[in-house]
């Protein structure tokens, strides 16, 4: 890939942090190794993975509450290990999902009272099971509403229709664990990242693989990354050597990168992060304090600058287009986890004199609106995302949405046809009246007109149904009574069976992460090799030592001999001037006595 810089609008966008009192600050950030961003972002919330003390939890922060965090503010709490990932749904900024070691992803509402909240949040709206070990990716379709995509470290990733709770496609054909994965554009295709170090493009719908080929060569993670509308990703990852790469792919063919791009050697995963508005890709490193940022065009990346700060990054979160602020020329937004306990946001600004709305610089960008449902989407529709002319937020600020589609309450088995949706208001009357029916046994009967008095036998039959009536009411009662013990006795059966899920779950994942004796011999037998080794290195040292003495006397016998030939040497050259001078004295000597006797 080149790296010239060239004319662009953007050739002078610069970051800038906030200041320390608009940061997030007492924040207890996870610990976890897993290579995830450890916060996600919107318009109206700020998520971070929960470092707890016990099972797994994140918090979600308002934007309105930058600063020290109190120190008993709710977290989301259910999980049973720690949380790996999260998400705010692209079109509803209070629905927010997450993956964890608990081999489970749930789905939440975020509580309108989050704020004055004293009591943590333990319920979620769903739960989505399934996985056979921790789940280390949620991802929402960007197109359709409540499609899910979970990647989980079984070589699965499965694509639900939350609103039914029901798994639609499990994408198979992984031979390690998942390091990432990201939809297209138009939410049909998922590329995927893997630890067997291939790059896969799956049809989201029918679970096929449309592309597949080798990608990064170095044993640490990878990522990828989609380019907009555009058929081109982009993939971070290490080579053989260490060296951390960015990769250019074709995704009609992912037999070679396009470009190849040679960053550095550093230890830290690269994030890529792509704004489609501005064909911008900005790359971050774990560890690093910088975030580059590269021009695409013409399938080359060219560089435009680098952000560079003295304070290490761990994550990035990142603020969709319409949560920027217009405005000041805003065109990217991060959210850097500086530390285990402050996220600080960075604008990312062009520089630009006038104060109206700059409209070579902001084209349509997503409106947090789906444009198909999840029963369209899987049926086969396909469409691209709905945008909106981004000079409204100019005139409105940052664009809140909340489409309040409703979400299941449980899962289903995949192969369970889908729950009937909620009634509508219209449909609701009709449903109570008919849960309503049975109640009507028990209700008194109407008062009859009077009428002129009955033969005695009409007198007996009245008092036989009164007594056949009376009857019916008490057994009535008594079923009514017992039904409400079954229920209790349901419920508490039900808490007891997900207790006992949950510590399943927990010791499966102890007896995952526990060596076995095999494991400690075989380790045991590295440590003794491992030490034999070191003892013979240790002696060919010695050794080595002891001739590189002998080497070091002889060059002192050898320095100290050439020392005297050079004495030596210097001697003689006197003696022979000497005798050159004597015979030069003779010859004069010889040519004057010659002239004497002429």
């Amino acid at each position: 890939m080149a790296s010239i810089v060239r004319s662009s609008k953007f050739r002078h966008v610069f970051g800038t942090p906030y200041k320390r009192d608009e940061c997030f600050e007492n924040l207890r950030v996870s610990i976890s190794a897993w290579d995830t961003n450890y916060v996600t972002v919107n318009p109206k919330y700020v998520a971070v993975n929960w470092n707890a003390g016990g099972g797994g939890a994140f918090a979600v922060v308002p934007h309105s509450l930058p600063g020290k965090l109190r120190g008993d503010y709710p977290i989301f709490s259910a999980h049973a290990g720690a949380v790996l990932d999260t998400e705010f749904s692209p079109f509803d900024d209070d629905i927010i999902a997450s993956g964890a070691e608990d081999h489970q992803a749930m789905v939440w509402r975020v509580p309108g009272d989050l704020e004055e909240r004293e009591e943590n949040v333990t319920e979620p709206l769903l739960k989505l099971g399934g996985h056979g070990r921790k789940v280390g990716h949620v991802v929402w379709n960007p197109v359709a509403e409540n499609v899910l995509a979970v990647s989980s470290s079984d070589y699965t990733v499965k694509v639900w229709d939350v609103q039914h709770g029901k798994e639609r496609q499990k994408l198979q054909g992984f031979r390690d664990a998942v390091l990432s994965i990201a939809w297209n554009y138009d939410g049909s295709l998922m590329a995927a990242t893997c630890r067997d170090k291939k790059l896969r493009i799956f049809d989201a719908r029918s679970g096929s693989i449309v592309q597949e080929g080798v990608s990064h060569t170095g044993i640490k993670g990878s990522r990828v990354v989609w380019l907009g509308s555009q058929p081109r990703l982009v993939t971070t990852g290490f080579s053989r050597g260490s060296d951390r790469e960015v990769f250019l792919w074709n995704a009609a063919s992912l037999e070679e990168p396009i470009n190849r791009m040679k960053i550095d050697m550093s230890a830290g995963m690269l994030m890529p992060f792509y704004d489609p508005s501005t064909n911008v890709l900005y790359v971050g490193g774990k560890g690093d304090g910088n975030i580059r940022y590269y021009e695409y065009s013409d399938d080359q990346m060219y560089q435009l600058s680098e952000y560079s700060s003295p304070e290490p990054q761990r994550g990035l979160g990142v603020m969709p287009k319409r949560g920027v602020d217009v405005n000041k020329c805003e065109v990217m937004r991060f959210y850097k986890v500086a530390s285990g306990t402050m996220i600080e946001p960075i604008t990312f600004r062009v520089p630009r004199k006038s104060e109206s709305f700059q409209a070579d610089i902001y084209p349509p960008a997503a409106a947090g609106v789906a444009a198909l449902t999840a029963d369209k989407y899987f049926a086969g529709e396909t469409a691209e995302p709905v945008l909106i002319d981004m000079d409204k937020l100019y005139a409105q600020g940052p664009l809140v949405v909340g489409s309040g589609a409703p979400i299941a309450s449980q899962a289903v088995p995949a192969d369970a046809p889908p729950p009937p949706p909620p009634p509508t208001q219209s449909q609701a009357p009709v449903e109570s009246a008919l849960k309503a029916e049975p109640v009507s046994e028990t209700r008194a009967p109407a008062a009859a007109p009077e009428q002129a008095p009955k033969s005695s036998t009409v007198n007996t039959n009245e008092t036989g149904a009164s007594l056949e009536l009376d009857a019916l009411r008490a057994e009535t009662a008594r079923l009514q009574l017992e039904l409400a013990k079954a229920q209790g006795s349901a419920s508490a059966a039900e808490k007891q069976a997900a207790e006992s899920t949950q510590a399943t779950q927990k010791l499966q994942g102890q007896l995952e992460s526990a060596i076995t004796a095999d494991q400690l011999q075989a380790v045991e037998g590295r440590l003794k090799a491992a030490v034999k080794d070191a003892d013979l290195l240790r002696a060919e040292l010695e050794r080595a030592s002891g001739q590189a003495e002998e080497y070091k006397a002889k060059l002192a016998e050898a320095s100290a001999k050439a020392q005297e030939h050079e004495k030596s040497s210097a001697d003689l050259q006197k003696e022979l001037k000497s005798a050159i001078d004597a015979a030069n004295a003779l010859a004069l000597a010889a040519e004057k006595a010659a002239d004497c006797l002429l």
